[in-house]
């Protein structure tokens, strides 16, 4: 596993965030440095699922390959929430020292053999990425691709995370959004779907919040995944909504938030 140190840019080894000590009053909080430290990992190894007989042995073989960013230090945060969600997420776990592997489903045991020279018909691919990172927000990426023998076709699956880092907090549309925000934000959904034509699977063209959503630099990305409301062949469904769309909902929290200014909490 390597560390290294990232920022806004990506380039830099400090990334500034706005703090505030709640020891004092407001008009004596300052800003100061925040630093962030990340660490990288990748693995590219072979499974065997131990309920498959040695006549079949072939296909009992699992390629498992990740790669990903994980959070080792966030200033003085207790990260140990954020680190297991990740990781929960990316499907990884780590050794004592650092070396990471796969999370593996019952019956399923790692070898060592050659992924370059060992037939597998069956993998999951995992890559934890961060999306966005601001002053005041980390957004990470986990996407994953699943396939196994005789499937007509794999599952791919993309997930979010957003993290306030001033509030070391993973974050939900609750935290950033006015009491009763449902109603007026379904409906901003409906509205965009219905002018995208998107094929929804319930007749009466009902359907609930998405679960998930990803903080973008101007606004709000809402995602449903595949099949969960459209037919298959509509793939994730997203509806991008800017922070002019979702002002009125929004809390002011939330704008600063997503527009990179923590202004006073």
């Amino acid at each position: 596993m390597r560390k290294s140190l990232l920022s806004a840019g990506l380039l830099s080894l400090v990334l500034l965030a706005s703090c505030s000590d709640s020891s004092k009053k407001p008009a004596e909080e300052k800003s100061s440095s925040m630093p962030i430290e990340f660490m990288t990992y990748n693995y590219d190894l072979v499974g065997h699922a131990d309920s498959i007989g040695a006549a079949a042995d072939s296909l009992a073989n699992w390629h498992f390959k990740g790669n990903g960013v994980m959070p080792a230090k966030i200033g003085s945060h207790d990260i140990t929430l954020l680190r297991d969600s990740l990781m929960s997420l990316a499907a990884v776990t780590f050794s004592k020292d650092n070396k990471p592997s796969p999370r593996l489903e019952p019956g399923i045991s790692l070898t060592d053999k050659n992924p370059a020279t060992t037939p597998m018909p069956n993998g999951r691919v995992a890559s934890l990425s961060i999306d966005l990172i601001t002053s005041t927000l980390i957004v990470w990426e986990n996407y994953c691709f699943e396939m196994e023998a005789f499937m007509a076709h794999g599952i791919a699956t993309t997930d979010y995370v957003n993290y306030s880092i001033a509030d070391n907090k993973i974050l939900s549309l609750a935290d950033i959004m006015k009491p009763g925000y449902e109603a007026p934000l379904l409906s901003m959904i409906r509205e965009e779907l219905t002018n995208k034509e998107v094929r929804l699977i319930e007749e009466d063209g009902e359907f609930p919040l998405p679960e998930m959503f990803r903080i973008r630099a101007t606004g709000i990305e809402f995602v449903y995944p595949t099949m969960s409301i459209a037919a298959y062949s509509e793939g994730n469904i997203r509806v991008r909504l800017s922070v002019m769309d979702l002002q009125d909902i929004l809390t002011e929290k939330g704008k600063q938030l997503i527009l990179g200014t923590q202004g006073e909490q």
